[in-house]
């Protein structure tokens, strides 16, 4: 069966198209960018589409030229940092349906999720329920899988923060511990989907649910467990800590930082993640796996213990890039005089320092800035780098005896440039 699956290079895409392609069907991914696409399956064929934009039945046509089954596993939590629900779970997949109806598409696999009604006050349940309801309407041989947490050998999102929470240092910190999350093993959406393409039942309509939930601080635990990490005592933060924090958070999604602390994020954890196992296993003919069958089924490496660290530390990373190079560009700013001062008697003397000086500081302030917005960010930290080795370059150059000056300025600007660097790193999204 030839498939078009919508969303292919994300965290639940891509764990579905190696078992599409070992069941032998060929698979079509619709991502947004052709940079990750390619680089996430090399071998794959591609469209690249933003779903923001695709929201008429006609931008989808050429796209479904030839296409048996459509299977959507695309989705964002909440508005912000380039997406807007409405379209990318609403309109755009509505008209999705509307296409695959006028281009003789048989069948057609949603991606939902467990309790996602139309007048939900959630945004991003309410999107999913119209799409839903909309593919219920349809002529297609369809199908809705609706899985609970999604736990892989990869992380993203709500699973990397899981991750990020486990691997605090000396204390677990959680908000909202006593709710109770089902969660489902990536593996076994998979198998669902491809079940479904295989199946002649129409009309499926099922929750992907463990049968027994977990508490979010037993996942926290169970989590730390898996990556190898000595226990620690959990602190319970009050409920109302979390208003302020994804307060926060959803500013920066105003930015582009699609953080896994957002309101919605956070509201979908108050009020449990929840489902009923029975359909699900129906389909698959087995209880689905466990959580503890899912972490035992991939076991933690270095690399996940890295990566959880890691994603605690890059904000401030980020935080202490953008303070050093917005503060060193605004005061260089106000003491120009005394910045061209620290260069006389070389060749730049005068009014080429007084210029260099101010160069240099709307650079810093430039980069301090751009840093902040994440779509500019992994560019931001390149270009501190680059500037960042200008000025060691030049200060060895115009003045070599600032690397024996006891404030060691030229040896912390070597520190600021690994610390760019590994901004850099870091900043790479999938």
């Amino acid at each position: 069966m030839r498939v078009l699956l919508i969303g292919a290079y994300g965290f639940i895409g891509s764990g579905i198209v190696p078992a599409l392609i070992a069941a032998g069907h060929e698979v079509t991914g619709l991502g947004r960018s052709a940079r990750t696409a390619r680089r996430t399956f090399p071998d794959m064929a591609w469209q690249i589409a933003d779903l923001n934009h695709m929201t008429r039945p006609g931008d989808w046509t050429a796209m479904l030229h030839g296409v048996d089954a459509v299977v959507n596993a695309s989705g964002a939590l909440q508005s912000g940092g380039g997406d807007r629900l409405e379209a990318i779970q609403g309109a755009s997949i509505r008209a999705l349906i509307e296409a695959c109806e006028a281009q003789g598409v048989a069948r057609f696999i949603q991606i939902s999720a467990p309790g996602a009604q139309a007048d939900d006050a959630s945004p991003f349940l309410s999107t999913k329920a119209l799409a839903d309801d909309r593919l219920r309407a349809s002529r297609l041989h369809w199908a809705i899988l609706r899985p609970g947490l999604v736990i892989g050998r990869n992380a993203y999102g709500g699973t990397l923060l899981l991750r990020a929470l486990a691997a605090m240092p000396l204390r677990l910190c959680v908000v909202h511990g006593q709710s109770r999350i089902q969660s489902v093993a990536l593996d076994d959406v998979a198998e669902a989907v491809r079940r479904c393409l295989a199946s002649d039942v129409h009309g499926i309509d099922v929750d992907l649910v463990e049968r027994a939930p977990s508490t979010l601080a037993e996942l926290i635990r169970a989590h730390r467990r898996w990556l190898g990490i000595a226990p620690a005592p959990m602190i319970a933060l009050p409920g109302w800590i979390a208003k302020p924090v994804s307060g926060i958070a959803d500013l920066l999604g105003h930015l582009g930082w699609r953080s896994p602390l957002r309101s919605t994020a956070m509201a979908m954890i108050a009020r449990d993640v929840r489902g009923d196992p029975a359909g699900g296993e129906a389909l698959l003919g087995r209880p689905l796996l466990t959580l503890g069958q899912m972490l035992a089924r991939n076991p933690a490496g270095l690399q996940d213990r890295w990566q959880a660290r890691l994603v605690l530390l890059m904000p401030f990373i980020l935080a202490a890039l953008a303070l050093l190079f917005l503060l060193s560009g605004f005061t260089s700013l106000m003491q120009v005089d005394r910045v061209a001062a620290e260069l006389d008697g070389t060749v730049v003397a005068g009014l080429p320092a007084r210029l260099l000086g101010v160069a240099g500081a709307l650079a810093d302030i430039a980069l301090g800035s751009a840093i902040l917005v994440r779509r500019w960010a992994r560019g931001a930290a390149l270009g501190m780098a680059g500037l960042t080795i200008g000025y060691l370059l030049m200060g060895s150059w115009l003045r070599p005896d600032m690397w024996s000056d006891p404030l060691a300025p030229l040896a912390k600007a070597g520190t600021a440039l690994m610390l760019a660097l590994v901004a850099h790193a870091l900043l790479e999204e999938r």
